[in-house]
């Protein structure tokens, strides 16, 4: 799926690739991820999430998630400073409507400022009207206030995808 840059108030989100296409821009994408992925902010991600320790893991982190994923890039309107990733994986290619797996994380700074509602907001209202799609986000028993965030943007949880591990919230958008 194509995805389209948009802005929200303070944010401003776009594809990646770009920057991976630049070798400054991604020297400068790599160092940036290298100040947001702390242990605080990937404690409620997959393990597979987790970069390798070492020199060249934020590389090697963008790799994986470039070979697996759509991610889009979160910048502050206001100083250009990266705060964030919305990553979306596609589901089986024989569902339909089609289906989008919906991570995200945030740098701590921006944490309880309302980063997330806003820039998830502004996410379904860009791919609203577009062809169908439903949205799935995981979210960890123990991240409450991630729950909280999907359910701003008008996720509801769905018993049948959630389990012991977590809950699965779902998003339909014709």
């Amino acid at each position: 799926m194509r995805f389209m840059p948009f802005q929200t108030a303070r944010f401003r989100v776009a594809h990646w690739c770009p920057l991976l296409g630049d070798a400054s821009a991604r020297r400068a994408l790599e160092e940036a991820l290298r100040d947001i992925l702390t242990p605080a902010v990937l404690a409620h991600l997959p393990e597979s999430f987790r970069p390798d320790p070492g020199k060249g893991s934020a590389s090697r982190w963008i790799d994986a998630r470039a070979a697996e994923s759509d991610v889009l890039t979160i910048h502050a309107q206001r100083d250009g400073r990266l705060v964030g990733l919305v990553i979306l994986a596609a589901g089986p290619n024989d569902a339909a409507p089609a289906v989008l797996h919906l991570g995200y994380l945030f740098a701590q700074p921006v944490w309880g400022q309302g980063t997330a509602s806003e820039v998830l907001g502004g996410l379904v209202a860009s791919l609203r009207g577009r062809a169908p799609i439903s949205l799935l986000g995981g979210v960890d028993r123990d991240n409450p206030a991630s729950a909280r965030v999907l359910q701003k943007a008008g996720f509801q949880r769905d018993p049948e995808l959630s389990g012991p591990q977590g809950e699965m919230y779902r998003l339909d958008l014709a």
